[in-house]
């Protein structure tokens, strides 16, 4: 679609929904509701366009959280409200202000006498939510257990403390290339452990984690250790922590440490940043936290976050210039050389954040100032154009957010101390269960030097060398029809490390979903990029050189799941990519046909397997597919070549408070002599996988 037509169709959308009549909410009552959880269907809508393989995110760790700890919709306040996926700052105040006139929710599933709340919204946000005391309200896990919801999904052994204990073990049951010729100096298994502590007494809470992990080929089972302790909702005092955590403020440009999820086929409401502010950090991304202390104080409808943080980073250092090169963001530690970039660089920064909350009126300030022990590099002209140099930052930013009837503005501006400006400003519009719009724009010059910012965009998280405009839609033109559409327009408006000019690009995705039936979904996705880069060609005379092409890539992906009971489901998929490019060649194509199976073979035991052909012509056409995994392993796998892929996935609760889960996968590549590159290297056209993990809830 041109982006022309586009917009003519995005605008008169929005005119028809301006005109749409205004529906008064029903409020006759409705009787309790029964939630079957399903841990990966609405999670796979959020991290369908995220294109790494990292095992840990963030994002499934709160997901995670939530589900294990429903929020009670009739004590959240809007702050909390706006941290559940897809629910939209304006419903999230339609609920506050249904909540004032009708004193509380005798169910959850009264959320659908909220003004704008639709039907698709509450079976996405039903498996997070809860409203405490409800009497009809049932939970069904996926292990086939029957509770009532005011249970609150936990085994409370010990009145007032809540315990719980994760650990996991993972394992290539191929042996890599670093193993064989010793580069790899540690073990094959990769290790996690994790204590979590709570206490909850009259007027204050306690909170206390331990996280131990070691990749594969690491040698300490303490490779990565962190953990924190933090009081909370005592007075004033919101938390107050001292060891590990995060920091989120505004829309990410100033200060914003944790993961975010970028464009997906949710695309109104996940634009937007849902700063938490102050969070203990649970996660085992091995730089993206701050180790020190932090407070978060409440004084009528001012809040105060004040921090301060000593922390030590991976790098790679110029020995001859005693400077850092580059920062090291795996976190794996299982060669020598890696080991010898191990915590390099120290950084202490100091600073806060205030706001001003009145009812759903937020302006905030964020400074902050960090001083490095090294600096960064500035011998080379060419990367220091596009990063941070010398030893000293620091950032100022003013960000806002405000609700005018059906109408959400947010955004932020921020200054480094570069001196250089970057903004980015939003508006998000309701009408009523008709759909939604979001208009964006971002602009982060080249110099703006974001050493802590993790702003939207094409380059997510980047925040730097990017202007750009998005516009999003969501409507419901009749009941069980859901369309999503979004086009984004994005220029790097100077060179880069890898771009040796400017480029530009655009991103058009469309996608419907129809509950055709009880427990029938079908599901159709569109999506269409074009965007300049740098690549590699040979000439005619069998010379290689860089040049920039623009690659037009379409992705097509259609897909039914079918609930044949509350313990029973099969989902079927077809995907197909399209590579293309406008000069020099290199046209590929990919395919992936996937048949899914969960069922709940008895009370306690739940089976999921999956079965994959795949087949592209390289690299460019690869395919990716979030996958079921034991609790708390983000699996988000690629597929390219010609192969199969399949796993099978156990999970069984012998106990209220115990869970067990266990997944073999396996990865055929036809016609493969080896799987891999460097010390990674499998000798072998398979590569298959154990992962086994155990959760205690006391």
């Amino acid at each position: 679609m041109h982006p022309k037509t586009f917009f003519i169709f995005f605008f008169l959308l929005c005119i028809s929904g301006l005109l749409y009549p205004q529906v008064k909410p029903d409020t006759t009552k409705i009787p309790g509701d029964t939630t079957l959880l399903n841990y990966s269907r609405e999670k796979e809508k959020l991290f369908e366009n995220m294109q790494d393989e990292n095992e840990d995110s963030e994002v499934l760790d709160m997901l995670d959280y939530l589900e294990a700890n429903p929020l009670d919709i009739n004590s959240a306040s809007l702050e909390e409200l706006e941290q559940l996926p897809m629910l939209s700052p304006i419903i999230a105040k339609n609920i506050i202000d249904y909540r004032k006139n009708n004193k509380a929710f005798k169910t959850k599933r009264e959320l659908l006498n909220v003004e704008g709340f639709t039907d698709d919204l509450y079976e996405a946000l039903k498996p997070y939510v809860m409203a405490k005391g409800a009497a009809n309200d049932v939970v069904i896990s996926e292990l086939g257990e029957i509770k009532k919801e005011s249970e609150n999904r936990k085994t409370d052994i010990i009145k007032g403390i809540d315990i719980s204990y994760r650990s996991r073990f993972q394992q290539d049951l191929q042996t890599r290339q670093g193993f064989l010729n010793g580069h790899y100096i540690g073990t094959k298994p990769k290790v996690y452990n994790q204590l979590n502590l709570n206490y909850s007494g009259k007027t204050y809470r306690l909170e206390g984690n331990l996280t131990l992990e070691k990749d594969a080929g690491e040698e300490k089972l303490t490779d990565f250790s962190s953990g924190y302790v933090a009081l909370k909702d005592f007075s004033f005092i919101k938390s107050a922590i001292a060891g590990d955590y995060i920091l989120n403020f505004g829309q990410g440009l100033g200060m914003w440490s944790s993961l975010s999820l970028g464009k997906s086929s949710t695309n109104v409401t996940d634009m937007k940043r849902a700063s938490d502010n102050l969070k203990g950090y649970r996660s085992v991304t091995e730089s993206q936290f701050f180790r020190g202390g932090a407070v978060e104080m409440q004084f009528n409808n001012i809040d105060m976050t004040v921090f301060y943080s000593h922390n030590w980073y991976d790098a790679t250092l110029d020995t001859n210039l005693n400077e850092i090169s580059s920062l090291y963001f795996t976190g794996y530690h299982r060669t020598i050389n890696e080991i010898n970039k191990s915590k390099n660089v120290s950084e202490d920064i100091a600073g806060g954040h205030v706001s001003f909350v009145k009812g759903s009126i937020n302006i905030g300030g964020t400074f902050w100032t960090s001083k490095f022990s090294k600096p960064f590099g500035g011998s080379d002209s060419a990367k220091q154009l596009y990063k941070f140099s010398g030893t000293a930052a620091n950032m100022a930013s003013i960000d806002y957010d405000f609700i005018l009837r059906n109408i959400n503005f947010y955004g932020e501006i921020a200054r480094s101390q570069s001196g250089a400006v970057a903004g980015i400003t939003g508006v998000q519009m309701f009408f009523n269960k008709v759909g939604e719009i979001v208009l964006l724009y971002r602009n982060y010059p080249l110099d703006f030097t974001p050493v802590h910012s993790f702003g939207f965009g094409e380059s997510n998280g980047t925040t730097q060398n990017e202007r750009g405009f998005y516009a999003g839609i969501t409507l419901r033109p009749i009941k069980g029809l859901v369309l999503n559409s979004y086009f984004d327009q994005f220029k790097f408006p100077y060179r880069t490390y890898y771009n040796p000019v400017s480029t530009e690009g655009n991103e058009f995705l469309t996608s419907a979903e129809w509950k055709a039936a009880k427990g029938l979904t079908f599901y159709l996705k569109y999506k269409n990029q074009n965007k300049e880069s740098s690549r590699k060609i040979t000439d005619i005379n069998g010379i290689s050189q860089n040049v920039i092409d623009n690659q037009i890539l379409t992705n097509v992906r259609a897909q039914f799941n079918y609930d044949v009971s509350s313990k029973m489901s099969v989902m079927g998929r077809f995907e197909y990519v399209n590579s293309k490019y406008d000069n020099f060649g290199g046209d590929s194509k990919g395919m992936m046909f996937l048949s899914d199976f969960r069922a709940t073979i008895f009370k306690g035991l739940n089976l999921s397997a999956r079965v994959m052909y795949f087949r592209t012509d390289d690299y460019d056409s690869r395919v990716y597919e979030y996958e079921s995994d034991i609790r708390g392993v983000y699996a988000n796998t690629m597929l390219y070549g010609k192969g199969t892929r399949w796993y099978m996935m156990l999970v069984y609760k012998p106990f209220d408070f115990m869970e067990l889960s266990g997944k073999y996968s396996q990865t055929y590549m036809d016609g493969a002599k080896t799987i891999g590159t460097g010390d990674d290297t499998i000798f072998n056209d398979i590569n298959n996988h154990l992962n086994i993990g155990i959760e205690i809830k006391l």
